[in-house]
């Protein structure tokens, strides 16, 4: 007779040897993904399994009732956007496995476009690391090693529009010294899987920054931001979660507000670049060449949270010069 301590440990089991497999389907990528994706193929697939696990479903192959089942519990606590990305990993297995994919048939895209209709399509984005923010916290940092390399951090981050995984990615050998200034070679990112690369510029005075970082922890080469142990640099870079709390810790001491401070994360100096670019006067185009942005969709999503006064404020400006008249006006 199985008890419920039984039946417990089963299930345990048949979770963890799902996890195994798991791991066995993705570790074939290794080198055609980056580590970030697997890592979220891995957190879908395994969501999903565990799900499959308490209806006693299989989860590979899939059936499409499954999948639509599935959606339709997890409506309950997850965005839309969020369930629309697991199916994409539920189709990704299959496809890896050379399995029809379940995320075809009419009945899980139905359940999408009820998952869309019932929840907010809008994606939470990143709160804007503008300059203002910027020269507030690098004022902010205490003179030590940890400062140091702080405050080059943030700046190079906004300077180049660099992702946290970009970040994260940077090497010492990816700087050049030119005649007019320093720049970076970020040689892939999440939009550029084939590595074609660009260029970014760092302004004067977060070269000067980079190079006190270099100056004062010694390092040569290798990973360009790195963690401290003991009060010196070790030889592991930062990961994207060390650079999100870097940032949290960087604007809590410098006395940002606390909400604000809250809500920036590894994304922030892109996301307010971008939005300083904007309220400046740049084209789109300009934009998503400095940010290496594919598609203007993506972009305005960006920076549809700049400064919206800021950009009335030039609007109207813009029209009293061209109106005069305008200026003495009193109209509804």
């Amino acid at each position: 007779m199985q008890t419920a301590e039984t039946s417990k440990s089963d299930h345990a089991s048949t979770t963890e040897c799902k996890r195994a497999d798991i791991a066995d389907l993705l570790a074939q990528c290794a080198g055609a993904y980056s580590k970030n994706s697997l890592r979220g193929y891995a957190t879908d697939l395994r969501s999903f399994a565990a799900w499959c696990a308490t209806i006693n479903a299989q989860w590979l192959p899939a059936r499409p009732e499954t999948v639509a089942a599935y959606i339709d519990k997890e409506v309950e606590t997850l965005s839309a956007a969020t369930l629309k990305r697991r199916v994409a990993s539920i189709n990704f297995a299959h496809r890896l496995r050379d399995l029809d994919s379940p995320a075809s048939a009419s009945v899980v895209r139905l359940a999408l476009r009820r998952a869309s209709r019932r929840t907010s399509r809008r994606p939470a984005q990143a709160k804007g690391l503008t300059s203002e923010v910027l020269r507030k916290i690098v004022d902010g940092l205490p003179d030590t090693l940890g400062g140091a390399r702080d405050a080059a951090l943030i700046g190079v981050g906004y300077d180049t529009l660099c992702r946290s995984a970009e970040l994260a990615a940077m090497r010492i050998e990816h700087l050049r010294e030119e005649p007019g200034g320093c720049r970076v070679l970020i040689p892939r990112s999440k939009c550029d899987v084939a590595g074609d690369g660009r260029i970014a510029w760092l302004s004067p005075e977060t070269a000067l920054r980079l190079r006190r970082w270099l100056d004062v922890s010694e390092v040569e080469e290798g990973p360009l931001f790195r963690a401290l142990n003991l009060g010196r640099p070790s030889e592991r870079g930062l990961d994207t979660c060390s650079i999100r709390r870097l940032i949290k810790r960087a604007a809590t001491s410098a006395g940002v507000e606390p909400k604000l401070a809250a809500e920036l994360s590894g994304h922030s100096m892109r996301v307010g670049a971008a939005q300083d670019m904007l309220v400046a006067g740049f084209d789109s185009l300009a934009i998503m060449q400095a940010g290496g942005w594919k598609t203007t969709a993506v972009l305005l999503r960006y920076v549809e949270n700049a400064s919206t006064q800021a950009l009335h404020e030039r609007r109207w400006r813009h029209r009293l010069e061209t109106n005069p008249a305008l200026a003495g006006s009193n109209s509804d």
